[in-house]
């Protein structure tokens, strides 16, 4: 079974509850919720980061693709993948 990946005009925001923090122990950002904590990797941390609930997917990749000098084309996957993740695990809404 294939799982659609989100769209690029959807408008990613955090789950009530959820909460990006950089754990010290770890040293790397975590996903803090209910039950929950996921270990972000630096990809990860980059793309939420830019999660604000007001800013679509291909905003966000725009923004990502200045920051880290790429093309747009070359991340739009990988970050409509990795928002797809987080709605799965419910971290982010759509």
């Amino acid at each position: 079974m294939s799982v659609q990946l989100v769209a690029t005009s959807a408008i990613p925001k955090l789950e009530r509850g959820i909460r990006l923090k950089h754990d010290i122990v770890r040293e790397r950002h975590v996903v803090l919720g209910p039950e929950m904590l996921i270990e972000l990797n630096q990809t990860g941390t980059a793309i939420m980061n830019q999660i604000d609930g007001a800013s679509t997917i291909a905003e966000i990749v725009d923004r990502l693709a200045q920051q880290f000098e790429v093309n747009p084309q070359d991340i739009s996957q990988d970050v409509a993948e990795f928002c797809t993740s987080m709605m799965l695990s419910r971290v982010l809404s759509i």
